[in-house]
């Protein structure tokens, strides 16, 4: 662990307890305890991030933060909180960057894995079709990739694919003996099912992103099963030459937070999918909506194709 004691000894279960008590009234005294043990371990722009992000309730990342105390199972929130601070280092990330530790010598933050080749996407550029059919990974494969990866301190695995939880027992088992772990799933929502729910709620580090791009009938199914059972999720669009102008607008950000989405990742890489991918002008377009809808709305979105930039919130460097 690379937190400093003080923040070990204060313990993570109690710190959400005391938070999802009141946290109108606790986030800013939680950021008061971040500023004690943290120090100067947090540079200026993230420190003011994490400022306006605990106490002011207007700012769109307080408002998501406090709708993953009412939407999400407590116990699942202490695990993905858990392993992301305690085990994934999140607040060690900035002070490790600046001090060049996140180059491209050292070990990721995160792991992509994708274990269901053959994969029947058929995406434009993807490796599966360049270099022809792998076998899919079975357990002790994914597993013996998550081992070695942890070995180098990555605790978060993205898992990829044309459906990789059509392996559903593998992917709990994997979830269930690395708990010190947070695994991500890039989905179709027909995985989506009671089942899974039960299994998700129990093992407290899987949550999908539901590709609503494949059938968006099925996903307001499969994100209200997931809200039912107060799981954190998120969703997955693809970006098209068809869809660009109604993705990423304001509608569509709404009909996604109502959902219960907590991100969302927009595939607007051209290697997605077989449809016609977004000009230039519309990728641009898509790139700046998603950029100005980050100051606004209480949704963590993500660009494959543009990545992270940085953020007005934080002009001196910071990143979203």
């Amino acid at each position: 662990m690379r937190l400093p004691e003080g923040i070990r000894m204060f313990g993570i279960s109690r710190a959400l307890d005391y938070l999802g008590k009141d946290p109108d009234a606790n986030l800013p005294r939680l950021m008061e305890w971040v500023d004690q043990f943290m120090g100067e371990r947090l540079s200026p722009p993230y420190r003011e991030l994490f400022h306006r992000a605990m106490t002011d309730p207007e700012n769109n990342w307080h408002r998501l933060i406090k709708s993953m105390y009412t939407d999400i199972d407590n116990r699942v929130l202490k695990k993905i909180f858990e392993n992301f601070v305690i085990h994934g280092g999140l607040l060690d990330w900035p002070e490790r960057c600046a001090a060049g530790k996140l180059d491209q010598e050292s070990a990721p933050w995160s792991v992509l894995i994708d274990p269901s080749f053959p994969c029947a996407m058929d995406c434009a550029g993807c490796g599966a079709s360049i270099y022809g059919v792998r076998p899919s990974l079975e357990f002790d494969s994914m597993d013996e990739v998550v081992e070695r990866r942890k070995a180098q301190g990555c605790h978060l695995f993205i898992v990829s694919g044309g459906d990789p939880l059509a392996l559903e027992q593998e992917a709990i088992a994997l979830c269930n003996k690395h708990g010190d772990c947070v695994f991500a799933a890039f989905t179709p929502p027909r995985s989506i099912t009671e089942q899974l729910c039960i299994d998700l709620l129990r093992v407290g580090n899987l949550f999908p992103a539901i590709r609503v791009d494949v059938d968006p009938e099925d996903a307001e199914r499969a994100a209200g099963l997931l809200r039912r059972y107060r799981l954190p999720f998120g969703v997955a669009c693809g970006c098209t030459a068809d869809n660009a102008g109604r993705v990423a607008t304001k509608t569509y950000y709404d009909r996604v937070i109502g959902m219960g989405a907590k991100f969302c990742w927009f595939f607007s890489c051209p290697a997605y999918g077989p449809a016609a991918p977004p000009t230039p002008e519309q990728l641009e377009a898509i790139h700046q909506r998603v950029r100005a809808f980050r100051k606004t709305e209480p949704l963590l979105t993500l660009d494959f194709w543009d990545g992270p930039g940085i953020s007005e919130a934080a002009p001196q460097g910071g990143y979203l």
